[in-house]
C-alpha cells in the first residue's frame, strides 16, 4: 500500500499528522512519521529516505512555511511517501515530485491555517478546515504521480550495478584480530571520519563483524573492561555476506531485511571489501538510507546513550555525503 502523508510539530502536542491519503492509514503509519520530526539530524539533511522496518519504507521532506499564528512564525512540516509491504527500494526517486509538493503547498495562500484544526473554537474554523481540504486534494493528486514512478522504475533493471566497483566500494572497515584488546580496535575505529566497521578475517574469509554498538552495548553499557575484553569475546560471529557480483539492489534489500548496516563483500569466496549504509548513500544520489535501529531492552540511560551514538553515527553519514557531493562537484 501507498501512502501521502503530511506531519507538523505542535509546540503543545509535539509531532503530529495532518493528513494521510488514502484514509483511512494503518495506526502505525502516524507513529513511524511523527517520531522523525524528532530527530534534528533527519531535519538538517531536508529530503531523506528511512526504513524502519522490512514493512515500512519512507521517503520524506523537512520544509518550513510561513505562518502569522505560529510562535517562530513557521510551520515546521514533513511531507512523506510512505511504502508499507511493498517491493520497492529506489525511494530516492521520490525527491523531484517531494520538492515539487513542497512548491505547490507554498503556493496555497494562508496554507498554514491548516495545522490548527484541533482548535474549535477559532472563529475562523470553517476557513482552518477549508486549507486542510486544500493540503488532502493535494496530496490525492500526487499519489497516481507516485504511482507511476514506481511503475517506471519497475521497468528499469539496475543492469550492471555490481558492488564491486571501486566507485561503490569505500575504505570503511579496519582488520581485526580476535585477541585484539577492544580498546584497541575501538582507537582504530574511531580514527577515520568515515562510518567503519571491523572486520576479523581468518582464511581470507570473515569471521567476525564488530561496529560501534558492539562496543557501546556490550562493554561499555555493561562496566565492563575494554582493555581486558578482547574483540573476539564481543563481536557479531555469524556474518553476513553476499558476493561481488550481486546487484547493489540486492545488498541493500539484505541490510534492510536483516537490520544491518554493513556487509562483507566475497570475491571468488573470499573476503574483499565491506558494503556500508554510506556507500547506500553514496549510489542512491547521495541519499542515506537509515537502516534499522537496535535500541530495545535498554534503560532509560542507557537508551540516551545509544541515541547519542546514533546521532554520532547520522552526523557522519551527513558529512560524507555532503563531502561527495562538493567532490562530485567539482570535477564537473
Amino acid at each position: 500500500m501507498i501512502y501521502l502523508n503530511i506531519s507538523y510539530f505542535d509546540t503543545v502536542l509535539g509531532p503530529e499528522t495532518l493528513c494521510t491519503v488514502p484514509s483511512p492509514p494503518e495506526e502505525d503509519i502516524k507513529e513511524c512519521t511523527n517520531s522523525l520530526l524528532n530527530i534534528s539530524e533527519f531535519i538538517e539533511l531536508k529530503f531523506f529516505v528511512y526504513v524502519s522496518s522490512k514493512r515500512f519504507k519512507t521517503s520524506n521532506i523537512y520544509t518550513k512555511i510561513p505562518s502569522e499564528w505560529a510562535r517562530g512564525k513557521v510551520e515546521m512540516l514533513l511531507i512523506s511517501v510512505i511504502l508499507v509491504d511493498e517491493d520497492f527500494t529506489r525511494l530516492y526517486l521520490f525527491e523531484d515530485v517531494l520538492e515539487k509538493m513542497v512548491e505547490d503547498i507554498n503556493k496555497i495562500e494562508d496554507a498554514y491555517m491548516a495545522f490548527y484544526s484541533r482548535q474549535k473554537d477559532r472563529p475562523e474554523i470553517n476557513k482552518i478546515n477549508a486549507k486542510k481540504e486544500e493540503l488532502i486534494q493535494l496530496l490525492q493528486r500526487y499519489l497516481p504521480e507516485i504511482d507511476q514512478i514506481i511503475e517506471n522504475a519497475k521497468q528499469i533493471p539496475l543492469e550492471g550495478e555490481i558492488i564491486e566497483t571501486e566507485e561503490n566500494l569505500q575504505d570503511e572497515f579496519v582488520i581485526l584480530r580476535r585477541d585484539d584488546p577492544v580498546i584497541e580496535a575501538a582507537k582504530k575505529m574511531v580514527s577515520s571520519p568515515r562510518i567503519v566497521i571491523g572486520c576479523v578475517i581468518e582464511n581470507k574469509k570473515p569471521v567476525g563483524v564488530l561496529d560501534e554498538d558492539d562496543i557501546l552495548k556490550k562493554v561499555i553499557l555493561q562496566g565492563k573492561d575494554p582493555i581486558l575484553m578482547k574483540v573476539g569475546d564481543i563481536m557479531t560471529k555469524e556474518v553476513i555476506t553476499i558476493d561481488a557480483n550481486e546487484p547493489i539492489s540486492e545488498v541493500i534489500d539484505l541490510m534492510i531485511d536483516n537490520g544491518i548496516k554493513a556487509v562483507p563483500i566475497l570475491q571468488d569466496e573470499e573476503f574483499y571489501g565491506v558494503f556500508t549504509i554510506s556507500d547506500a548513500a553514496n549510489h542512491n544520489k547521495n541519499i542515506i538510507e537509515l537502516i534499522g535501529e537496535h535500541l530495545q531492552d535498554l534503560s532509560e540511560q542507557q537508551l540516551e546513550n545509544l541515541k547519542q551514538l546514533k546521532v554520532k553515527l547520522w552526523s557522519y553519514l551527513r558529512n560524507i555525503t555532503r563531502n561527495r557531493k562538493l567532490l562530485s562537484a567539482q570535477k564537473a
